[in-house]
């Protein structure tokens, strides 16, 4: 999935405004930069809101961009209870006071904001889906998950982190200094392997609703993406009424 979101990185520049940042009333962290139309950028599970440095560096002079660590991940408190990821972000808008905005998410982060554009197509102006994961989706089986399962079950959340940071699903070998922050982030929310899974499904499942989405969508995938997640990307644009599909190759 990380392979998609390195289409940006070559906006990127060094982050030079001045920033907001605080914690909502749920625990939730966030921060924000930059002035006008808001732009919410939704990070992938296991990493947190700093996935997005180099893209708030080229957003910011235009949108208000606001990214904040989901439940249990970066800065944000772990979950206490069941939860609805939809609901937490429609805490945080109402918070902020953010009444619409547009919704960026990588992997898990685009379900999260499919998922809230369904329950809450009111408050979406435009959807950007990278890597996209899809709720009620059956995720064939992944092999390579095994080492991360063995680490797990003996206890070891550590090496379950560095392992899933090496699986196909994460591993960037063809940038490096990416690479290295992934892995960064990926250790340091090892925790969050620890904590019980809470989180409620929007029912019935986006899979079957797509059409009920409203806003202007852009699926963006990469050649390498794993085959589920092009065939995401490929749901995607045939469900949501006038959806387009940007595919980057990899550079030679």
């Amino acid at each position: 999935m990380f392979r998609t979101v390195l289409f940006l990185a070559v906006l990127a520049t060094p982050l030079v405004a001045q920033v907001n940042t605080g914690t909502t009333s749920s625990g939730l962290y966030y921060e924000i930069n930059g002035s006008g139309p808001p732009v919410v950028l939704i990070h992938a599970f296991s990493v947190d809101r700093r996935m997005w440095d180099d893209q708030v560096a080229a957003l910011q002079d235009q949108f208000r961009v606001i990214r904040c660590d989901l439940r249990g991940h970066g800065k944000s408190a772990p979950p206490s209870g069941p939860y609805t990821g939809y609901g937490v972000l429609l805490a945080v808008l109402d918070e902020l006071g953010i009444a619409r905005a547009s919704l960026v998410g990588l992997s898990a982060g685009s379900e999260l904001a499919i998922n809230f554009a369904i329950a809450h197509p009111d408050r979406v102006d435009r959807l950007v889906l990278a890597a996209p994961g899809l709720g009620g989706y059956a995720v064939p089986p992944l092999d390579w998950f095994g080492p991360v399962g063995e680490a797990l079950g003996a206890g070891n959340v550590q090496l379950a982190a560095e392992r899933w940071a090496a699986t196909p699903i994460m591993a960037l070998k063809t940038n490096l200094a990416a690479g290295d922050r992934v892995r960064a982030m990926v250790v340091d929310n090892a925790a969050l392997w620890t904590y019980q899974r809470t989180e409620q499904p929007l029912a019935p499942p986006a899979i079957g609703r797509l059409a009920e989405i409203r806003a202007p969508t852009l699926v963006v995938v990469g050649t390498e993406d794993l085959p589920h997640i092009l065939d995401v990307g490929r749901l995607l644009v045939k469900g949501i009424g006038g959806a387009a599909m940007l595919e980057f190759l990899r550079r030679r």
